[in-house]
């Protein structure tokens, strides 16, 4: 028996940028993995549990802890696994600069 890997949207698609945080939460809707996707340029995104704010992404240095931030490529799917199904979200760059797509799912091994 094959194990299903595929990922399943669980929640809709939100976007976010630098404006403002936002909050997702997919508990109700059995969310297991975040996928996450960059859109216009290739940039930073930050995280934090349930309705508290994660703070502004911060520029990588060598050494630097950097905790609940990842890079992500332009339109390349990033998924997120074990990181909590009630998440605030927030990007390193303006909308009309950059964003990012964020969805609540399941599965994330491929698109």
């Amino acid at each position: 028996m094959s194990i299903d890997t595929t990922f399943q949207p669980k929640t809709p698609t939100y976007v976010v940028d630098s404006s403002a945080p936002v909050t997702i939460d997919g508990r109700q809707d059995g969310v297991t993995s975040w996928r996450v996707r960059a859109v216009g340029a290739p940039g930073y995104i930050k995280w934090a549990q349930g309705s508290t704010n994660p703070g502004a992404t911060v520029a990588p240095a060598v050494g630097a802890v950097m905790p609940n931030q990842i890079g992500a490529n332009i339109y390349l799917p990033h998924y997120l696994d074990g990181i909590g199904a009630y998440l605030t979200w927030i990007g390193n760059a303006p909308f009309a600069t950059s964003s990012f797509e964020v969805t609540g799912g399941s599965g994330g091994c491929s698109g």
